[in-house]
């Protein structure tokens, strides 16, 4: 977290931004923003296939089959924090089932998701060892995301045989919690051993998907004669009115509706009060635009800071509708003291992140926010 420019340096810098960008930029902007951290996998100083050419040398279509789970898989992760890259180094298996029981047969490979991601941007193979129950892999698969989200992110790592046309059988699982994990803890960064579990049998309508991030700054603005405030507890202290700014910079890795991957997509803000009054703020719409830079300020005035301690805001992502009257939601997240998903944690990053603002006025909070893809979770 860091501060930011004052509001009319923000306000002033977005309008030249929006001026000045050439097509050039545009793109590599976009590149930049799309694009896996690296197209190579690396460990022990070794190089390997790329995570592109893995991924299409075993793909999710076909039928699948399951086995008695067994066996266990060696592995290490590590967060390189200069980069903000997360690594998963996959070194290999030992007593793995066969795949084809009758035929004695197994041909495994590693796959890794970043939860709540189940989309195929999230997800990471190791090649295929042919003929084995002991595979040995030595391949570091990454992910590029910031340090703050690995709190609500899980690593699962299943282990799949790889049978003729499109044969595939499960061979089980490891899922890693990574708010639990002490990634300044060189300790944690050894290879470990872990036990292969049977997968957890879950509805879909139970796991809340990952549909991109927002890029925000939010700060609580007080006037003036009052700088010097600091609130406490549930109770304003002769605290005036004040003002809740929300900065809506831009979004990367939006679900692509369109073959051409453009979207015509817009931000809607939902202030929930503890009254359960709504106020409400709509962005313009960024046509044609993969991922979107709006540069949008939402203002919410005449809020105190015992309001807001009870309160919620919703931010949720639309593509605006060419043929029909409805618009399509792309993702959602949340801020306040109403955590998401009905949980009450607070010690969850929505919780910690609003508090900060509330407890730092007159100072800019940037934030990315992991969008979640269940739209009965927000208001809009």
């Amino acid at each position: 977290m860091k501060s930011t420019p004052s509001l009319q340096q923000l306000i002033t810098g977005a309008q030249n931004d929006r001026e000045i960008p050439t097509k050039r930029n545009r793109k590599k902007e976009e590149e930049i923003t799309t694009s896996p951290t690296s197209d190579t996998v690396f460990c022990d100083g070794r190089r390997h296939a790329s995570l592109y050419s893995l991924n299409s040398t075993c793909t999710e279509s076909g039928s699948f089959g399951k086995a008695d789970v067994t066996g266990e898989i060696e592995f290490a992760i590590r967060y390189v924090f200069k980069a903000c890259i997360l690594e998963i180094c996959i070194k290999g298996c030992k007593n793995l089932a066969y795949g084809e029981d009758k035929k004695k047969k197994c041909n495994p490979y590693v796959k890794v998701y970043l939860l709540p991601g189940k989309s195929p941007r999230s997800k990471r193979k190791t090649a295929v060892k042919k003929n084995t129950v002991d595979p040995e892999f030595n391949e570091t698969l990454k992910y590029k995301i910031e340090y703050s989200q690995l709190g609500s992110r899980q690593l699962q790592i299943s282990v799949w045989h790889a049978g003729a046309l499109k044969y595939r059988v499960f061979l089980g699982e490891v899922v890693i919690p990574l708010a639990a994990w002490d990634f300044e803890d060189y300790s944690m960064q050894l290879f470990n051993w872990y036990q292969l579990k049977p997968k957890l049998e879950k509805s879909e309508d139970d796991l809340i998907q990952y549909s991109g991030e927002l890029l925000v700054s939010a700060r609580l603005s007080v006037p003036a004669q009052h700088k010097n405030f600091q609130f406490e507890g549930k109770k304003d202290q002769g605290a005036p009115n004040c003002q809740l700014q929300v900065m809506i910079f831009g979004a990367k890795n939006l679900p692509l509706l369109r073959p051409a991957g453009m979207l015509n997509s817009f931000v809607k803000g939902c202030l929930i009060l503890p009254d359960q009054a709504e106020v409400k703020r709509e962005s313009p719409v960024l046509k044609k635009e993969a991922c979107p830079q709006w540069r949008h300020l939402f203002v919410f005035d005449g809020v105190t800071p015992a309001q807001l301690q009870q309160s919620c805001l919703h931010l949720t992502v639309w593509d605006q509708a060419t043929f029909s009257s409805s618009d399509h939601f792309l993702g959602g997240a949340k801020l306040g003291a109403k955590e998401s998903f009905g949980s009450t944690d607070l010690a969850s990053p929505s919780v910690l992140q609003w508090q900060e603002v509330l407890h730092r006025p007159n100072t800019w909070m940037d934030f990315t926010l992991v969008l979640h893809s269940n739209k009965e979770n927000f208001k809009s």
